[in-house]
């Protein structure tokens, strides 16, 4: 009896430390470990990241799985919602390794990135679904001037037309 009640102890201190460890990693590891676990646990998530998964882009005629995950390595799905903006869901992809050139675009000057870490934003809100590309964790927009929509768009077809390997008309 004194033995089950000391691997039981041990069993429930291995099981805090490995929480404990998995509330203190940064953001892309803990939504790695979050990837595997998610789908699993919550029908919701999983319902809406094989949405967001299988809806496809025209520009480049495939689905998201398969551009985002062509050219990144370790990359992960993870479902969120946000207190702040109630009705809205998020489906948040990322993946590392990919490298992205930037030109002719605005503000951008030829900036090439390699190596670097690509986040996907995929704002639920009815039927709406907004994109919002990050890079190494600088959201990737021109804001506040008369052509943003227009210089967001090119910058999301730019980042996707490369990691799926397509040229896509500008």
């Amino acid at each position: 009896m004194k033995q089950v009640l000391k691997v039981l102890m041990w069993i429930v201190i291995l099981g805090a430390v490995c929480f404990g460890i998995y509330l203190i990693l940064p953001e892309y590891p803990h939504d790695f470990v979050k990837s595997f676990v998610q789908p699993v646990v919550n029908s919701q998530a999983k319902t809406r990241i094989t949405q967001i998964q299988t809806l496809n882009n025209q520009d480049v005629n495939a689905n998201y799985k398969d551009i985002l995950e062509k050219s990144t390595g370790m990359s992960c799905w993870v479902y969120e919602t946000r207190e702040e903006e109630p009705g809205v869901e998020y489906v948040i992809y990322r993946g590392n390794g990919a490298t992205i050139n930037i030109k002719d675009v605005e503000g951008y000057n030829d900036m090439l990135y390699t190596s670097c870490v690509i986040k996907f934003e995929f704002k639920i809100s009815g039927n709406n679904v907004e994109i919002i590309p990050y890079i190494d964790g600088t959201k990737i927009a021109v804001e506040n001037t008369a052509t943003s929509k227009d210089t967001n768009d090119l910058l999301k077809k730019i980042i996707i037309s490369q990691l799926y390997g397509v040229e896509v008309k500008q």
